[in-house]
């Protein structure tokens, strides 16, 4: 039971997939980023099942891409992209960390949020644009990825300090300081093992996993020199800019066998 409610936390939280009412106050919430990565899967085959009936209605590249760069957002409801445009105001701004993390509780979006969130979404519909998703293992790929960058984001989540001193929603699911699991690292296995499936579907799909690594060392680095820690904007960050790297890696996998 306490499983089946972390997974419904995860979903009630991350996603817009409707769940029951759940007791908050059960131990189960100390599981929610355990679950995670279950709405990664939930990501992965929403964009499979577009992929489908875009092929099975003929539909062009143009709209088979506009949607499927819509469809994490509509999938959960962009709380994580909320997260990525705040960390661009706060970046932009250069002011102490204290003041960084003043934007990042600011609800207002600044305009270094918007053009930055601009630029994402463009070159996310561009790499969608570029994608050859003419076979199931192409598919199995799109599927694992979503899984595999949050289980670096609740990895890192785990792990690195609280920015904000046990502070915020983070800390609420996350835990404080000593009182975190050492099951954190099953999320890091997590990973690994998602990275290994893509080896399995095709060797050069190693390159998507690896541009996911690197995003994750630079947020690690990031987040320890600006801001002292990570909390949930910083979180929601890294993923998006784990999910358009590792997609721009799969893409460059592709078209190297061209070359």
């Amino acid at each position: 039971m306490t499983a089946l409610r972390a997974i419904g936390m995860a979903f009630a939280l991350y996603s817009r997939i409707p769940m029951p009412s759940l007791d908050w106050e059960s131990r189960s919430r100390a599981f929610t980023l355990y679950a995670f990565p279950l709405v990664g899967a939930a990501v992965g085959l929403a964009e499979g099942l577009w992929l489908l009936l875009a092929q099975r209605l003929g539909l062009g590249p143009v709209l088979t891409a506009a949607v499927l760069t819509a469809a994490p957002l509509l999938v959960t409801g962009g709380i994580h992209l909320d997260g990525f445009c705040d960390v661009c105001d706060a970046r932009a701004s250069h002011q102490s960390r204290e003041r960084k993390l003043e934007i990042l509780k600011d609800s207002r979006v600044g305009a270094f949020g918007v053009m930055d969130c601009t630029l994402l979404l463009l070159f996310t519909f561009g790499l969608w644009s570029q994608l050859d998703a003419g076979t199931w293992k192409v598919w199995a790929a799109l599927v694992l990825l979503p899984v595999f960058s949050r289980c670096l984001s609740a990895f890192g989540a785990l792990t690195l300090p609280n920015a904000r001193g046990g502070q915020g929603m983070l800390a609420s699911v996350a835990g404080k300081g000593e009182s975190r699991s050492p099951g954190r690292w099953l999320l890091l296995l997590g990973s690994l093992l998602c990275a290994a499936g893509l080896a399995w579907l095709h060797g050069p799909f190693l390159l998507a996993a690896g541009a996911g690594y690197l995003t994750f060392a630079y947020y690690v680095w990031t987040a320890g020199r600006e801001f002292g820690g990570t909390t949930g904007d910083l979180s929601g960050w890294f993923l998006q800019l784990c999910e358009v790297f590792s997609l721009a890696g799969l893409v460059l996998a592709q078209r190297l066998e061209v070359l």
